[in-house]
């Protein structure tokens, strides 16, 4: 009987702590929530640039972002969008979203992209010279650093 008891004590502690453990954790998820920094990079291409830009982001960038994911550096895979419908202002042809972990992986980034840049691509001299072949196919662009803002207190 006493036996009885002890495994339900048991067996009910575990739930307890484990609810609590959940709770606890959604809480710091919720909270790490609002650190992240989104950057969202805006690209004007002209109709005539447009496979090529997808090329050099499929094959020159998606890689190396792809690695800084893996580092820890960002919390989502990097992505691309394009237009599902044209809006007339702002006008952009693509965008890509980066989700930072915080601003001072932003900062460690800064410190090794090129050194991990030439890790993936050993005949390049870093991170900059495929930036300024997508510059030179690009009419305009620009850079929005995003960060969200709990809205309950």
């Amino acid at each position: 009987m006493n036996k009885k008891i002890f495994i339900s004590l048991f067996i009910i502690s575990i739930l307890c702590f484990s609810g609590f453990s959940n709770a606890e954790s959604n809480q710091n998820t919720d909270i790490d929530r609002f650190k992240i920094v989104r950057e969202e990079s805006y690209y004007l291409v002209k109709p005539e640039n447009k496979e090529r830009f997808l090329k050099l982001y499929r094959e020159k960038m998606y890689p190396f972002w792809h690695k800084i994911y893996e580092m820890g550096l960002i919390v989502d895979d990097y992505k691309l969008y394009s237009h599902r419908t044209h809006e007339l202002e702002p006008n952009w042809t693509f965008k890509t979203v980066t989700k930072f972990r915080n601003y001072t992986a932003i900062d460690k980034w800064l410190e090794i992209r090129d050194q991990e840049y030439r890790k993936i691509f050993p005949e390049v001299k870093g991170y900059e010279e495929p930036r300024k072949e997508i510059d030179l196919i690009t009419e305009k662009h620009w850079d929005e650093f995003i960060r969200e803002i709990p809205l309950s207190q």
